[in-house]
């Protein structure tokens, strides 16, 4: 071959290399970039101003140097936190999601009551929910299905508050179980774990017919699967905070006998008086090696559903409270004993509001190191509920953290991201990637303005979304964008056992 040739030849390739090198530069080098935000990770207590980076949904860089991507968000002014994860919410379908999306929750997860069966709640939603998803394995439906046959194989999550269940409450909720029943029991739960539900959900309080037995014997079931029990404690005299410290150290007995991992639900409304003491048990039992762990919504008032076994006989002693203190969110009324019981009777699975938790019980709890918070979100009926499942976390930073000064932003956050994903990741390792903000993990991102998040919902106007909460990220992709929903983005997927 001539020597010109080859030296025209040689420059081709030479431009042709140029010209590649030109187009790959030219590429984003990221899916999305956070630029000049406040980045705040709970796990390494690291807060700065950097850049951060996304690639395939999840976190590639952190960085004071200069990003492009395909898209920019400037974050000057925000807090670039972990997306929070919220371990016990009943609003399990679409609107419920999209409110807590607004209070910048990125996981949000049925514990304390779960689902039965397991696979269709998760099949439901895989390709168009807009945050992440899961739930333990529920023992109501389990023993609702194993007394009456009914099966709640619809994946809506609604079992706790289906009207031709809690029209069979005296079978499945108020009677004991035979021996051999109680051995079913064990092996649905067995499978459902299997099937991928996040451990066993057991409202205890719901199922008064549920002896000691039967629930020590579940604990040793979920410790011999390693699967981390939630727990709605037994019904206490609320007076009595002798009477209260009952229920709360069955659990503690139980998961140091069986070496279960127990998650006490709602501490503030199952404490009352007697919070700082069961606080005191807890630190107490971890410190003997007993894996117990707890939550707190940041509210006075509790709901729940009217026609549930906690208003059987004798629920006004029980909760020292009267008809005055319960709220009937419709129409915002308070309830005499002849609307009580015609709502009881007419409406059985409407959820009422509980006045009843002592505001100083609320502060101490969210204050409390360890103390996680979790939103116990309940559906809304026509826009009526109660304000938790649209702005617990904005209200924790918004009151409790800038206008209370009762715990620093780090330690708020670590309470709503890190401490959640610790809970589960020993079953579930995905959850080793939620809950920070460092490189390898999910891109699920909650950005906010320390200055104005706040809650906005009122138990008049429960469904007011939180202010201050402009952009969402799940995996990478923004679910909440200028303040607003994105109508097409349902980047959400399935938690579950075993990753």
């Amino acid at each position: 071959m001539r020597p010109n040739i080859l030296k025209r030849l040689a420059l081709a390739g030479l431009a042709w290399t140029a010209l590649s090198g030109a187009a790959v530069a030219a590429q984003p080098a990221y899916d999305l970039v956070i630029l000049h935000g406040r980045v705040m990770d709970p796990e390494t207590k690291a807060d700065r101003i950097a850049n951060v980076g996304i690639r395939a949904g999840r976190i590639a860089v952190i960085t004071s140097r200069p990003l492009t991507g395909a898209r920019t968000i400037d974050a000057k002014g925000l807090v670039v936190a972990p997306g929070f994860i919220d371990l016990h919410s009943h609003a399990q379908y679409a609107f419920g999601y999209d409110q807590q999306a607004h209070d910048g929750v990125t996981t949000a997860l049925e514990l304390e009551a779960g689902v039965f069966p397991v696979k269709p709640f998760y099949a439901a939603r895989e390709g168009h929910t807009r945050i992440n998803f899961g739930a333990s394995v529920g023992l109501q439906m389990i023993r609702t299905k194993i007394t009456t046959g009914i099966e709640d194989d619809s994946g809506t999550a609604a079992g706790m508050a289906d009207p031709k269940v809690i029209a069979r409450k005296a079978e499945w909720a108020d009677a004991p179980l035979s021996d051999a029943d109680r051995d079913r029991e064990r092996v649905m739960f067995d499978q459902e774990f299997a099937a991928g539900g996040l451990g066993l959900g057991l409202l205890s309080e719901y199922l008064p017919g549920a002896g000691r037995d039967e629930i020590y014997l579940l604990f040793k079931e979920a410790a011999k699967l390693h699967a981390p029990v939630f727990v709605h404690a037994r019904a206490a005299e609320h007076s009595n905070p002798d009477a209260l410290m009952t229920p709360i150290q069955e659990l503690v007995a139980d998961a140091a006998a069986t070496g279960a991992a127990v998650h006490v639900c709602h501490i503030g409304s199952k404490a009352q008086g007697a919070a700082a003491m069961v606080l005191d048990l807890f630190d107490g039992a971890r410190r003997h090696g007993v894996d117990v762990t707890t939550e707190v919504y940041p509210y006075d008032a509790g709901s729940t559903v009217i026609g549930s076994a906690l208003f059987n006989e004798g629920w006004r002693d029980r909760l020292g409270t009267s008809y005055a203190d319960i709220e009937w969110p419709p129409t915002g009324e308070r309830t005499t004993a002849e609307s009580f019981a015609r709502f009881r009777k007419e409406q059985p699975s409407a959820f009422v509001i509980l006045h009843v938790i002592p505001d100083a019980t609320v502060t101490l709890a969210v204050a409390h190191p360890g103390v996680m918070i979790a939103s116990d979100a309940v559906p809304y009926t026509n826009g009526a509920g109660h304000p938790r499942g649209t702005g617990t976390f904005a209200r924790v930073l918004g009151v409790y953290v800038r206008e209370k000064h009762v715990l620093t932003l780090m330690d708020a956050l670590g309470k709503m991201t890190l401490l959640p994903a610790r809970r589960l990741e020993a079953i579930s390792p995905a959850m080793r990637r939620k809950g920070r903000v460092q490189v390898g993990a999910d891109a699920d991102l909650t950005l906010f303005d320390p200055d104005t998040v706040i809650d906005k919902a009122t138990y008049r106007h429960p469904t007011e979304t939180s202010a201050g909460i402009p952009y969402v990220l799940v995996g990478g992709v923004p679910v909440i964008d200028h303040g607003a929903i994105v109508p097409a983005a349902y980047p959400g997927k399935g938690v579950k056992s075993g990753g």
